[in-house]
């Protein structure tokens, strides 16, 4: 009986992924292409407005290693000023900030015992320095454009010019850009955060585009300061570990479309360590059960349309049913491994090959579709190839790669369980160049 009822689980999850990944896919290949103009900052507005002022958040904690580099280069664009908050760290990142002599970078700092509290506190506290800076010079609120880069994050060329276009049209409010790792590779793992926010990300990114349920993301978001002010407040992000995806479910219930850029995209730098990957997963499998909160007034919401909350709720649903589906994973093959004589009794060799055979293409399939498309994305945008060793172990990379997040899943639970809200700071290596 155990049996049955765990094969249904896998059947039901294997039914939902499935379903999921083939919509998006649909939607990759046959609405982008045709409605490319309805992605953020692609249009063409007939004068981009001059009169747009950028203030770009950049929370640092421990960042020494890659603070000014970052800094550096988000100074390049004339147009932003640069509001980095120093969360009290304990390396010498404030002195690498103090190194970059620039009138347009302004340097936050909180201490304990009211720092470490967690990322939607720092931002919220960066907003009131701007918001207590725009008022004086007068800088209308509708024309103010927030922006929230990661301290290890560096933006495309042509980033300014799509925020310009999309910007410049009155009635748009907030956007998110696509997210690319950046081209550094040392290993294997780091291909597959690439392929995961570039080429797979994306594609749900495009299909959320059509239904209105752009996530946004934690490095590379833009909102109007107007309409953020007057449907949420002051202090938009909350105490949730996922503080990305819980402002867009607020956002969403007040009524305020989040578009997605295709275009442009903002580097981050990928992980290089399988402990650290399992480390910073667990915090957004917690982050996702931390937004349940919001659960009872999505449901009851009259604003959201029924895609828009079928949206929310896979989200929402996705820590539970990845957690069953691994555990009837284990519990099958468990299963398979004890009885195999009694299973595969009396079947013939070449049945029995032709079955293992078809189970590993099979589990394949997503992996060879995402790794062309993600080979198509790199060559698109002139981002360097990848080495055939590397692409030929891309399958299997991506097939299998969410094994090692179970690991992740167990963590987030017995944390959520025990109320342990801790923030799970991701880190980064030594300084780069």
């Amino acid at each position: 009986m155990l049996t049955v009822i765990f094969t249904l689980i896998w059947c039901i999850a294997l039914f939902v992924f499935l379903f999921y990944s083939l919509i998006s896919l649909l939607f990759r290949v046959i609405s982008y292409p045709r409605d490319f103009y309805r992605f953020a900052g692609n249009q063409r507005p007939a004068k981009i407005d001059s009169s747009l002022h950028y203030f770009v958040i950049v929370p640092c904690f421990n960042e020494a290693g890659v603070i000014q580099r970052t800094l550096v280069k988000l100074l390049q664009f004339e147009s932003f000023e640069v509001v980095v908050v120093d969360d009290d760290s304990s390396d010498d990142s404030v002195a690498q900030i103090k190194m970059i002599n620039n009138p347009r970078l302004h340097l936050l700092r909180r201490h304990l015992p009211n720092a470490h509290t967690g990322k939607g506190d720092v931002l919220n506290f960066a907003l009131d320095y701007i918001y207590q800076k725009i008022i004086p010079r007068g800088i209308p609120f509708d024309k103010t454009i927030i922006g929230v880069v990661d301290a290890d994050a560096q933006l495309a060329e042509n980033a300014l010019q799509r925020l310009n276009a999309y910007f410049s049209s009155p009635q748009t409010s907030i956007t998110q850009m696509r997210v690319k790792m950046y081209p550094r590779f040392k290993n294997e793992l780091q291909i597959l955060q690439d392929i995961e926010f570039f080429s797979i990300n994306h594609m749900a990114q495009i299909m959320r585009m059509y239904t209105r349920t752009v996530g946004l993301s934690g490095n590379g978001q833009f909102f109007r300061l107007q309409p953020v002010l007057n449907k949420i407040g002051l202090h938009p992000w909350g105490n949730a570990l996922l503080d990305d995806y819980e402002l867009t479910i607020k956002m969403m219930l007040k009524h305020l479309h989040v578009d997605y850029m295709t275009d442009t995209y903002v580097y981050q730098e990928a992980l290089t360590s399988p402990r650290r990957f399992i480390r910073q997963r667990s915090r957004w499998v917690q982050g996702d059960l931390n937004c349940l909160k919001y659960l009872p007034r999505i449901i009851k919401s009259k604003v959201l349309s029924r895609t828009q909350k079928l949206g929310i709720y896979y989200f929402l649903v996705q820590p539970w049913l990845n957690l069953l589906a691994d555990l009837a994973i284990i519990i099958l093959t468990a299963v398979t491994l004890i009885n195999w004589q009694y299973l595969y009794k009396g079947m013939p060799l070449l049945m029995l090959m032709i079955v293992v055979i078809g189970l590993v293409v099979f589990s394949l399939f997503w992996g060879i579709v995402f790794g062309l498309f993600y080979h198509h994305d790199l060559k698109h945008f002139n981002e360097p190839r990848l080495r055939l060793c590397q692409s030929l172990i891309l399958p299997v990379g991506i097939s299998y790669m969410y094994i090692i997040l179970f690991f992740s899943i167990i963590i987030a639970f017995w944390r959520w369980c025990f109320h342990e809200n801790s923030w799970i700071k991701t880190e980064h290596g030594k300084k780069v160049s």
